[in-house]
Order: C-alpha cells, then structure tokens, then sequence
C-alpha cells in the first residue's frame, strides 16, 4: 500500500508533492494522460464529480477539467501541455477557475521507477508568496491525496 503523498514549501513559490504508486511507471503514466482514466480518478473530494471536456494530450495541446460539487459547487482546471517525455515527465501550465481565473501555475511532473512502483515528483511553481498561500488554503493537498487513493484502487493493466 502506498504512503499518502508528501509536500515541501520550496523558497516563496513552489509546492514539490511526492507520491508512490503500486503501479509501473508506464500504467501511473496512462492514468496521468488518457483522458479516460483521468476521469475515473481525479475529482478531488468524495461527493465531486469530473468532466473531461477538453484534453489534447500533445505538446501545445489544450486541456479542461470540470468539476462539479455539493450544493451546486463548481471549478474548472485548464491549460496547456508545454512538454511531454513519455513516460517520464510532463510540463504544463495549469489554470484554475473558481469561478475567477487563478494566476498561472507553471507544474512539472517526474514519473520514474521505485522497486516494482513509480515515485511521482509533481513541482508547482506559483508567480508569488500570495498564489502559494491561497491554494494552500484551499484544501488541494488532501483533495490531490483523496485523487490519488482512487487512482490506487484503479485497474490499469
């Protein structure tokens, strides 16, 4: 069973999260960029639902995430894949809407092997000290670590 995901605040605006996976990098990497499979893992909390509205899985490819919650509660992720290293890293920019667009989150995602699983290294660079804090706030840690247990319990073979 894999350990829940760890953080490091790093200077005044990243986030680096850690997460081990159970699954081969190859598998940890299609839950990570089919857009199928992102749909069945990544809502967040119990009770969000995802649509995958957009997601051109390719370097300058567009993607949108829309998520829909408790009493009418709603959010919406977008942006665009910058690089793409199959299957060992992936640069994206990253906006939230909530409903008001967040600053750019700049983030880049590192998949490589640990014994039998994969060690995910996700480093989120915010422009300021402000953007960090108010996304820390928001909860997106235990919902990433919720996402993350679901993607645990996934078949992927």
């Amino acid at each position: 069973m894999p350990k829940p995901l760890t953080f490091e605040l790093v200077g005044d605006t990243q986030i680096v999260v850690t997460r081990e996976f159970d699954a081969p990098p190859a598998l940890v990497w299609r839950a990570h960029t089919e857009p199928e499979l992102v749909a069945k893992w990544q809502a967040g909390f119990d009770g969000w639902d995802l649509k995958v509205t957009e997601f051109d899985f390719s370097v300058g490819g567009r993607y949108r995430l829309d998520y829909s919650g408790p009493d009418d509660a709603t959010m919406s992720i977008t942006g665009t894949f910058l690089e793409v290293d199959a299957p060992y890293r992936i640069v994206q920019e990253e906006i939230m809407l909530m409903p008001d667009p967040t600053p750019a989150n700049h983030v880049e995602t590192r998949f490589s092997e640990q014994g039998a699983g994969t060690r995910m290294v996700m480093t989120m660079t915010l422009p300021d000290a402000e953007t960090r804090k108010a996304m820390m706030d928001t909860g997106m840690l235990d919902g990433m670590e919720f996402s993350y247990q679901a993607l645990d319990a996934l078949e992927l073979a």
